[in-house]
């Protein structure tokens, strides 16, 4: 029930199976899988940091090429 609901929710981003395995992982490995889900995600906030970072750069070196 819990991942026909999640699945409806993503839907079109995340596919059903995945979802349907993730609950199924949660629930047996609980406080394990959580931890993974915390690393995982803070991966992947700081790759979009670097983005932001190198974006930002290339912003400031154009701004400072047009004022010149």
């Amino acid at each position: 029930m819990l991942s026909k609901e999640l699945a409806a929710k993503v839907k079109g981003q995340i596919s059903e199976q995945t979802v349907s395995e993730m609950v199924e992982h949660f629930f047996r490995h609980g406080n394990t899988f959580l931890l993974l889900e915390l690393l995982s995600l803070r991966k992947e906030v700081e790759s979009l940091r670097e983005e932001l970072n190198q974006s930002d750069d290339k912003q400031n070196a154009l701004r400072r090429m047009l004022i010149k």
